[in-house]
């Protein structure tokens, strides 16, 4: 791998999700020799802290992912970040010494930056930085500024070059040809069915069609979405579509059976030096009452994930007609 550029800094239990969502935006502007990841880079055998020490020395930019848990309070003992075999301090103390490295700390979800009471003397310079906010309620725009900071930092133009801005274009391009084709999928489904089907049960199949929306959080931190959920079908089959991260994604594998249905959603994950790795979302859900209680289980990608659980709800505009 050619020496990174920019050199991603963060608490594994602390941004980890965060942490590959910017990873992932970097390499698609950047590309993947530019950034750097320790769970994408630092391969089997190599001295973790030889790695991260010339790879933070060689770059440009270091992005200090700060969330809440960034300082690593411990009970009874001091927080990790006041330990000198602190990864986390090691990095950032590294590029503030630096003096040709941009060190920018990014605030995730409404953390606020550490006082300079609150660092150990190598960190304190830290608190005096200006700090970039990236929330997941509007984190496509803030990871737009995030990456123009970035291209500012390493003295690109502002406009990409013209095979990096095809390849956006393509991109983007595709993501909303996606979203359209569910969405009109969607649309025809809903449509082409009779109303009592969007709603109401017919001939023994519960009543599951229609739009529902969950608050699902997700195994990482901060990672709080609103997600939709629009259910077709008769008898023992479903389709239609299922939001992942806000994005809208088809049903694949549905089935009903009883009061419980099943279905599958696929997506993508870009890794830091590897092509795109396929990921398996398996949803497991049982109707209650007027509830739809959800599992859901990611299998694949770059890290493992545990059972999330939430509870879907049927939007007013989609409720079962009242017969009585």
């Amino acid at each position: 791998m050619a020496q990174p550029r920019i050199f991603i800094s963060y608490r594994r239990d602390d941004a980890a999700g965060y942490a590959r969502a910017v990873n992932d935006a970097l390499v698609r502007r950047f590309g993947a020799d530019a950034v750097f990841i320790d769970v994408d880079d630092i391969h089997a055998g190599q001295p973790f802290s030889d790695v991260i020490q010339s790879s933070v020395g060689g770059s440009d930019v270091l992005l200090a992912l700060i969330g809440k848990r960034w300082l690593g309070e411990r009970e009874g003992a001091q927080p990790r970040i006041g330990d000198d075999a602190d990864f986390v301090r090691r990095e950032v103390a590294a590029g503030l010494a630096n003096p040709g490295m941009r060190v920018v700390p990014v605030l995730l979800d409404g953390a606020t930056m550490p006082e300079a009471a609150q660092l150990p003397p190598d960190l304190r310079a830290l608190a005096g930085r200006n700090a970039l906010e990236l929330d997941n309620t509007r984190f496509a725009a803030d990871i737009d500024r995030l990456l123009r900071e970035v291209e500012e930092a390493l003295g690109e133009e502002a406009s990409a070059p013209a095979t990096r801005r095809s390849f956006a274009i393509r991109w983007l391009a595709g993501i909303a040809l996606a979203a359209a084709v569910v969405a009109a999928v969607v649309y025809e489904l809903r449509s082409s069915l009779p109303a009592a089907q969007t709603g109401a049960a017919s001939s023994g199949r519960v009543a599951v069609n229609g739009e529902w929306r969950a608050q699902v959080d997700y195994d990482w931190p901060g990672a709080r979405y609103v997600e939709r959920f629009v259910f077709a079908g008769e008898g023992d089959a479903l389709h239609g579509s299922a939001s992942f991260l806000g994005v809208a994604r088809g049903v694949l594998e549905g089935a009903v059976d009883g009061a419980q249905l099943r279905f599958v959603t696929r997506t993508s994950e870009i890794g830091g030096s590897a092509a795109d790795t396929a990921v398996v979302h398996r949803y497991r859900g049982q109707l209650v009452g007027d509830e739809l209680r959800f599992v859901m289980q990611t299998e694949g990608g770059g890290s493992a994930h545990v059972p999330v659980e939430f509870v879907a709800r049927r939007t007013a505009a989609s409720a079962p007609a009242d017969n009585r």
